[in-house]
């Protein structure tokens, strides 16, 4: 039979590898290290699209990225990551366009339940909308209004778009989604024009930023379970390897990664490890993901 290792005996003996390694008594490959890291990597898949522009996947709050939604032990490390990361998302704002509000794809408001929703036909039948009722324009109007009071007016609207979601616009309202939903599906079953003065703000990913971060740092996809492995810990923290912790993507749709700086020994070791032993880099995604 063979003989079970407790998790503080596997944590004390990848501890002991670390050392070794830190101190140079021993080069260990990184092959030799992603021996020892077992956890449940997984690729990245982009989620379905819905109507909901909070419910979908979300870089845009890497734009201007705040330091405090960066962690670590070392403020310097930090600091590092940060002035690379803050450059990662670039917005551009179109204050010159006319849009027909029927071709809007969805609305801003975070709708929970909506996300298996992909249109706002199926979002206005649906029981949130069912108080939401349009028979004549007269309802049609009132309905528009109490969604977007400026709507007969001259006043901008403001839309959304993220290069990573596609050619999609999104109305920025964070209330009244149902009204809104309801008075654009009803516009498009009667062939009503909906045009509206309109600013889009648009979100996009820098490829020069993402080639830059690759330059400098792995970037590894990390699982949930990583936080709790006691091997990884142990190679992370204790063995006092540089990194920074990053929410690519914060919920519904939650991405994690590690930046370890490449130019350190300790954290590009680590770096190519945990590649060998399953770890995507969320590179690679960015740059697919990315405007040409």
């Amino acid at each position: 039979m063979q003989r079970q290792i407790s998790s503080a005996a596997l944590a004390s003996r990848f501890k002991r590898l670390f050392s070794r390694l830190m101190h140079g008594s021993r080069t260990y490959t990184p092959k030799q290290i992603a021996q020892r890291i077992e956890l449940p990597f997984s690729g990245f898949n982009a989620p379905q699209l819905t109507v909901s522009w909070e419910n979908n996947l979300n870089f845009q709050h890497l734009y201007k990225l705040p330091r405090h939604a960066l962690s670590g032990p070392v403020q310097e490390d930090k600091s590092q990551a940060h002035t690379i990361l803050n450059h990662l998302i670039k917005k551009e704002t179109d204050t010159q366009s006319i849009i027909d509000l029927r071709e809007l794809y969805g609305f801003g408001e975070l709708q929970l339940g909506s996300e298996s929703l992909s249109s706002l036909e199926r979002f206005a039948s649906s029981g949130d909308c069912r108080s939401v009722r349009i028979i004549s324009y007269r309802d049609f109007k009132k309905t528009i209004e109490q969604a977007i009071p400026d709507f007969f007016t001259e006043q901008p609207i403001q839309l959304l778009q993220a290069s990573w979601l596609g050619p999609e616009l999104f109305w920025a309202g964070q209330k009244c989604s149902c009204e809104f939903a309801c008075a654009v599906v009803y516009a498009r079953l009667r062939g009503l024009e909906l045009p509206k003065a309109a600013h889009i703000n648009r979100y996009m990913i820098d490829r020069n930023a993402v080639h830059n971060i690759a330059r400098h740092y792995h970037m590894p996809i990390m699982p949930e379970q990583a936080w709790d492995d006691p091997e990884f810990m142990t190679a992370l923290v204790e063995t006092g390897s540089p990194y920074v912790r990053l929410t690519l993507s914060p919920t519904p749709h939650p991405i994690e990664v590690l930046l370890l700086p490449k130019h350190k020994q300790l954290s590009d070791t680590l770096g190519t490890a945990l590649k060998l032993a399953g770890a995507y880099d969320a590179s690679t995604t960015l740059l697919q993901l990315s405007s040409t």
